[in-house]
């Protein structure tokens, strides 16, 4: 279990992350593109994995997935009431690092046409 403060604090320390408003709710982005988003009112925090991942991280019933299409797109929620800081950590960095790399990936793709 980790609380709100702690969650705010993890978010907002990843290098060069923003926050910014998304339908009422605290947004984190990089480059742009949205990599959590924190619902307060129901302790629990949105990350975006592939499929892959969220089937390795929703083993820890803390994760679970959004349930309608974006969940099948790998948004998962995070219960706040649930997680372990150091599980909700890797979480983070990894939503993180996915949209690092698609950012990435995209550029490279644009440079190479």
């Amino acid at each position: 279990m980790i609380d709100l403060e702690k969650a705010h604090e993890v978010l907002v320390n990843m290098p060069n992350a923003k926050e910014e408003a998304h339908f009422d709710k605290p947004a984190y982005k990089i480059k742009g593109k949205i990599f959590a988003t924190f619902n307060i009112e129901n302790k629990w925090v949105t990350l975006k994995f592939t499929p892959e991942q969220q089937t390795i991280f929703c083993e820890d019933d803390a994760f679970y997935p959004v349930p309608n299409k974006w969940g099948q797109l790998g948004w998962t929620h995070v219960s706040l009431d649930k997680v372990r800081l150091t599980a909700f950590v890797e979480g983070v960095n990894t939503s993180y690092e996915n949209i690092v790399a698609m950012k990435t990936k995209k550029r490279v793709e644009k440079t190479t046409q």
